[in-house]
């Protein structure tokens, strides 16, 4: 059992001596130890018959068999990625191009790409045409905005050249949308402003519901419909084929939690302001484990609409990027 930190546990000192909090941790026996105590080294054959072999992460200079750390944790340099099957040697060994991921499967199997076009105060369909050129598939837009006519016009030509089943189009069910028929009046005029069929992820906006007359300035909650009820709604138009996926925005671990305990089709996405300045680590790390990928709104530090932008500006993000022979921007 626990204790309440005022007693200290009876069994302190005698039980689980391979833990790293332990007093005897570092004189317990673990995997590395035993190898070095029978002098096994990286001189040692493959399979322990003879022959070259490379050094085990135990045996080499990163190694942590004498660390705080444990056995099992490479305290060494990061890893650089594959270089090819067989192993390099000289001052080489390192330079190979390491191809960088750019997309993430989703629970469903859709793929989602890693970078994506944020559409909000956009007004010249032509910036969506360049961003197409460019290279960006992953279009991210919102009832909200406003413009989804404009991205629409700005995604037509590429759409009827076929082109659709290369885009990830997102967007968001806003706050005085959350009845259920609300849901699907405000999916329906997205989808006609957008020029498309369907929509690849639906998002809920924002875990509150305000009354049809409410404003930013002056929003009204309202209290005749749940969240559990708008997502059934939203749930509905997958059943129809208008929405390939679902997720939401600006959740807390709670509020996803609790959808989770509820829903019949679960939110594969978590759109969350993200970036060097504004982490969320522990929202990321467990929505991951939970089978929900969380996706940075914002990861540049968004566009001074609400407060200065001191991302790209910062002291210690210019100094990684000088370091890292890049942009601000990119190393954001």
């Amino acid at each position: 059992m626990s204790h309440d930190g005022c007693h200290e546990v009876a069994w302190k000192g005698k039980a689980f001596p391979y833990l790293m909090h332990h007093p005897n941790f570092h004189s317990t026996e673990t995997y590395g130890s035993a190898r070095q105590a029978t002098g096994a080294s990286a001189a040692a054959d493959n399979h322990g018959h003879g022959g070259g072999r490379q050094a085990l992460p135990s045996e080499q200079g990163g190694s942590d068999v004498h660390s705080r750390a444990g056995t099992g944790t490479w305290n060494g340099p990061a890893p650089r990625g594959m270089q090819g099957s067989a192993r390099q040697d000289g001052p080489s060994a390192n330079s190979g191009h390491v191809k960088e991921p750019d997309s993430v499967r989703l629970g469903n199997g859709v793929r989602l790409p890693l970078i994506g076009l944020g559409t909000a105060a956009i007004k010249d369909p032509q910036v969506i045409k360049k961003a197409l050129q460019l290279g960006y598939r992953h279009i991210d837009c919102a009832w909200f905005y406003g413009n989804e006519d404009v991205v629409g016009q700005g995604l037509a030509d590429f759409i009827a050249a076929g082109g659709r089943d290369e885009l990830f189009i997102v967007s968001k069910v806003w706050n005085t949308h959350h009845r259920p028929e609300a849901v699907r009046r405000s999916v329906e005029e997205s989808l006609t402003r957008l020029g498309c069929d369907h929509l690849d992820l639906l998002l809920m906006h924002w875990p509150e519901a305000w009354t049809p007359e409410s404003t930013l300035t002056d929003p009204v909650p309202d209290t005749g419909v749940t969240i559990a009820e708008t997502w059934a709604a939203m749930e509905a138009l997958v059943d129809d084929g208008k929405v390939r996926a679902l997720g939401v925005s600006n959740f807390s671990l709670k509020q996803v939690e609790e959808l989770l305990a509820t829903c019949r089709i679960r939110p594969l996405v978590n759109q969350v302001e993200l970036h060097p300045l504004c982490a969320q680590r522990k929202l990321v790390g467990v929505m991951f484990r939970m089978g929900v990928q969380c996706v940075a709104y914002s990861p540049l530090g968004g566009q001074s609409m609400i407060k200065p932008n001191e991302l790209l500006t910062h002291e210690l993000v210019a100094r990684v990027a000088k370091d890292a022979g890049k942009t601000p921007a990119q190393v954001s």
